[in-house]
């Protein structure tokens, strides 16, 4: 996966499935509020990207799952560095 935040362009709107994730506690009522994104990352064929959300954990992220291709929402899971890399 590549780090594409700075460049990354719009492919599709996250912001309604965000809503959905923010009233169900699992992403950061403030980052959704403020529609935060901490990263995006793309893999090397350019069809999917990994959209970064901030949650209420630190080193810990939402991430939306998105098919570059269709312009959809595939899904998300949560990235927990914490657990990743026994971070303390």
């Amino acid at each position: 996966m590549k780090n594409i935040t700075e460049t990354a362009r719009h492919i599709t709107d996250i912001w309604d499935y965000a809503r959905e994730l923010a009233e169900n506690g699992l992403i950061s009522e403030y980052g959704y509020r403020r529609h935060l994104i901490e990263a995006v990352y793309v893999n090397n064929e350019n069809t999917y990207q990994h959209i970064l959300l901030f949650t209420d954990t630190e080193n810990c992220y939402m991430v939306i799952v998105i098919d570059v291709i269709r312009k959809t929402i595939e899904g998300h899971c949560l990235l927990d560095l914490n657990k990743e890399y026994g971070i303390n």
